[in-house]
């Protein structure tokens, strides 16, 4: 079975921070996007069976709940769904206990808030259009209706002694989920100019211990993602596994039979042509092989080795030998007899196993 992604490109207000493919809108998603969404999904020429799809964006949260259950209409008519399961990206601001109850009664069985942070300061500093209060209202209404949501944060932003505040808050909430990423400065968005604002590195390294100890009663299942029993996120799995995905709407990627396609990333382009391909990589089985074990580093399970000779044919000892035996000596990996896993301290330094498994 295959993960589905659908990109909704617009927001409201764009988040200074975030280099996502993305357009300002002062309404709600085009009915022309929609329909465009649609054909893509009826024109798709790949795997009949699925099991989780993904809303993400910009802000998908936008979408009004009929727009919705006709995309997820589209997506039952394409494909075979066993147990599936379907989540929404939501801005707090969109969220009202209406609307929560609009997603439910479309097939929605997860949503993932963006709060960010619990701490004014720092949602201004992000350019977010929602206050503390407003997360915090937002988290309860979907907690009220759904048994599976993650609450998002950002960690590295000022003032950073506002961190821990932050995550009391997000543990009083009880969220089934939580996913905390370090704020990034990427080039071609407006921090890229703030870049002397970016945290030190044993800075932000201070900041995700302190996360870790907060959640210490979670799976810290990934590097950025904490579950409680039964909500590990289905589909991002699919990503850290390395199996393969359908990405529909503008700039969204697939993975489909060895060939990594990303959709054109100019959302007018899209309309004309839905689904056409800026870029489609015929990957060897060798960077398959790679980036599987490399994806799996990610995760606190690690790679099973019966998993790697199922799908390829060999022992992993036999394609990467060299390079886990060396970062099992710089206690970044651990061997058990069925898996080889990241240590604490290959979470900490995750690129590192990327680059000596490369090399």
């Amino acid at each position: 079975m295959i993960g589905i992604y659908i990109h909704i490109p617009y927001c409201r207000t764009l988040c200074p921070y975030c280099d996502f493919v993305k357009e300002r809108t002062s309404t709600s998603v085009p009915k022309a996007y929609l329909k465009a969404l649609c054909a893509e999904i009826e024109r798709f020429g790949g795997p009949d069976e699925a099991g989780s799809v993904f809303f993400g964006g910009g802000t998908p949260s936008l979408l009004p709940p009929k727009d919705l259950a006709e995309i997820l209409d589209a997506l039952r008519r394409r494909f075979r769904f066993t147990n599936p399961e379907i989540t929404i990206e939501a801005n707090p601001d969109d969220v009202t206990p209406a609307l929560v109850h609009d997603w439910r009664n479309t097939g929605i069985n997860r949503v993932s808030l963006g709060v960010q942070s619990f701490d004014d300061a720092v949602l201004r500093y992000l350019g977010r259009r929602h206050d503390a209060s407003a997360a915090r209202r937002a988290c309860e209404a979907v907690a009220a209706v759904f048994n599976t949501w993650s609450l998002d944060l950002i960690y590295g932003a000022p003032p950073n002694n506002a961190w821990e505040r932050t995550l009391d808050q997000c543990l009083e909430l009880d969220p089934p989920h939580v996913a905390a990423y370090g704020l990034t400065y990427e080039p071609g968005t407006p921090f890229a100019r703030r870049m002397d604002n970016a945290v030190e590195d044993d800075v932000s390294l201070a900041l995700y211990q302190v996360l870790e100890r907060k959640l210490a009663a979670y799976d810290h299942y990934e590097i950025s993602n904490f579950a409680k029993t039964g909500h590990a996120s289905k589909h991002n799995l699919v990503y850290w596994r390395n199996t393969e995905y359908a990405g529909f709407g503008t700039a969204a990627y697939s993975f489909i039979d060895g060939i990594r396609a990303r959709n054109v990333i100019d959302t007018t382009a899209y309309l004309n042509a839905p689904g056409t391909k800026m870029e489609a990589l015929i990957l060897s089985e060798e960077e398959i092989r790679l980036e599987t074990v490399i994806q799996h580093m990610r995760l606190r399970e690690g790679l099973p080795k019966a998993a790697y000779r199922d799908r390829f044919g060999a022992d992993v000892n036999e394609h990467f030998g060299d390079a886990l035996t060396a970062l099992l000596a710089r206690g970044l990996v651990e061997e058990s007899q069925t898996h080889f896993h990241p240590t604490a301290r290959g979470f900490y330094l995750n690129n590192e196993i990327g680059l000596a498994l490369v090399g």
